[in-house]
């Protein structure tokens, strides 16, 4: 009797604090749900928000069991002998662990949320090949260090006062535990339900099939969907993905059966066999010839999204530079960025190859060009290939790695000087640019592959000794905005669109029959719409500029 009394006592201390798992989580979805109300869709109600919160509590449940899972396996030892004192103290070090750890992922996930639109995802994974120093800095000026850590530790310690005090003694005496079970079918019955009750826990669900990442959409909700997984399942979920990406095995996961010429048939319509893929992809444009451009530019703005350049924000006078490029040449305005990540759409604007979340610059074969290297190809056309990026080289191994694809010369932030006038990330666009200008000569066709890094955090130049004078969002706009618009993130993207429009006036007077091409790396993550469309989150431009 003494056995189940010990292990019925301690149980209801685990169910305590797995109760206290639970409302922890719920209090952290209706601060995500509060603090991104914006992001509602107004055919949400009610139900939709209940819905999604009822349906998270599902993914709580999963995390919350596994951490009691060694509290209750000394809980069942107590049957046996008097493990009392031991298990109380496992509990308080889970409880513990959860506290700390649950507290610092929610605070995360949701600065996380405000720059990346989602919680924890493949973005995380650029730390390990990111500038780490840049990217500290980065987080330090830009997410508010200070009072993050001010309020984790206050959640904290409030936390474990609250949990210590759940758990300091069970909700029933022994005396009732013994009036309630006093038989041996009684107490087995009850075990059965408790393992039942750990046995839905941990699968999160009543049916035949545990809960899985696809059930989390259940209402017509985008952001509300977003809100229904815990910091854990989509850390989780973000790592199984990496690593997944880690161990493809090449060519077997694209073509099981690893016939690469009849997948090269298929692809071109061609029925011929050749022992060379260059065959098949050939392709003639169609139209007169014209005389080909001298000097071509490839500009690459970082994060440059298209939403600026169209009419709905034209009174926030942001892109008029690119937008006079755009008039007087071709713009594409149906246009996305083959990546969401920097270096993931850059390599396949140098390679020419697909992204296919494999970070072609760190592969082997990358270490000679591709056949389909840009650069390479206008090698064979004739032009001097160069790089222009704004920061250091070493950044993701972008140097080594565009040397290898067939640029002759490669320059980084360290060549172009002022870096007074700089951040960790690079050097500002009108310095870059400048350099260009000095370097560029006309005695040899060539095409130059540029990088921007101006419009990314920590967003320190200033933009109004520069002429950006927005303070106000337009009457015409305000009900489509968010309330806090940060007009200094706003002034840098002006800033960078105008570098580029200065730059292609000057390389017009310097140099013969030039081509400037502006596109993006990937759309910026700092809008101003309450809830844009799809297409105004990824779009970037395509604008062709020359005569």
């Amino acid at each position: 009797m003494k056995g189940w009394n010990r292990f019925l006592a301690q149980w209801q201390k685990d169910f305590s604090l797995w109760l206290f798992f639970i409302v922890y989580f719920l209090l952290f979805r209706l601060a995500f749900i509060f603090l991104f109300r914006y992001q509602i869709n107004d055919a949400s109600t009610s139900m939709d928000i209940l819905a999604a919160i009822l349906n998270g509590m599902r993914y709580d449940s999963v995390i919350a069991t596994y951490y009691i899972l060694i509290p209750f396996v000394f809980s069942i030892a107590c049957l046996f002998a008097n493990w009392e004192a031991t298990g109380n103290r496992i509990r308080n070090v889970f409880g513990a662990v959860f506290i700390f750890l649950s507290t610092f992922l929610c605070f995360v996930t949701l600065g996380y949320f405000k720059e990346f639109d989602d919680q924890f995802n493949h973005f995380l994974f650029g730390l390990i090949y990111d500038d780490f120093r840049a990217t500290i800095l980065t987080i330090w000026k830009e997410y508010n260090i200070i009072p993050n850590f001010i309020g984790i530790s206050l959640v904290t310690l409030l936390c474990l006062g609250i949990m210590r005090h759940l758990t300091k003694k069970p909700f029933l005496s022994c005396e009732s535990i013994a009036k309630y079970m006093p038989t041996l079918p009684y107490r087995i019955f009850s075990l059965l339900i408790i393992l039942s009750f750990f046995a839905v826990g941990i699968r999160g669900s009543f049916g035949s099939r545990p809960v899985q990442l696809k059930d989390a959409a259940v209402t017509g909700d985008e952001f509300l969907n977003k809100t229904v997984l815990n910091p854990y399942t989509v850390l989780i979920h973000a790592i199984e993905q990496q690593l997944k990406i880690l161990r493809s095995q090449g060519l077997k996961v694209f073509l099981p059966n690893e016939d690469v010429t009849k997948a090269a048939q298929y692809v071109s319509s061609i029925n011929e066999t050749y022992d060379n893929l260059d065959r098949y992809m050939i392709r003639y444009a169609k139209g007169p010839k014209h005389k080909p451009p001298r000097h071509i530019f490839l500009i690459v703005g970082e994060g440059y999204s298209a939403w600026p350049l169209w009419k709905k924000y034209e009174s926030l006078g942001l892109a008029e530079s690119v937008k006079k490029l755009a008039k007087n040449g071709l713009y594409v305005e149906s246009f996305l960025p083959s990546a969401r990540g920097t270096m993931s759409s850059l390599a396949v604007l140098v390679t020419g190859l697909p992204n296919a979340g494999v970070m072609t610059n760190y592969q082997k074969t990358s270490m000679t060009a591709y056949p389909s290297s840009i650069a390479a190809i206008f090698k064979q056309l004739g032009y001097k290939t160069r790089l222009f990026y704004g920061g250091l080289l070493s950044w993701q191994r972008i140097g080594d790695f565009c040397r290898a694809q067939g640029f002759a010369d490669v320059y980084g932030g360290a060549h172009m000087g002022n870096w007074a006038s700089s951040n960790e990330w690079g050097v500002d666009d009108e310095n870059l640019f400048e350099f260009i200008l000095n370097t560029v000569e006309d005695e040899q066709p060539s095409f130059n592959l540029v990088l921007t890094t101006s419009f990314h955090p920590p967003f320190d130049i200033d933009v109004r000794s520069k002429g950006f004078q927005l303070n106000e969002i337009p009457d015409g706009l305000k009900p489509f905005c968010i309330s806090n618009v940060n007009f200094n993130v706003l002034g840098h993207f002006w800033y960078a669109d105008r570098c580029i429009g200065d730059f292609a006036k000057k390389t017009e007077a310097k140099l013969k029959f030039p081509l400037v091409v502006v596109t993006a790396d990937h759309a910026g993550r700092r809008r101003i719409s309450k809830r844009p469309g799809l297409f105004e989150k990824f779009a970037v431009p395509l604008v062709f500029y020359g005569k």
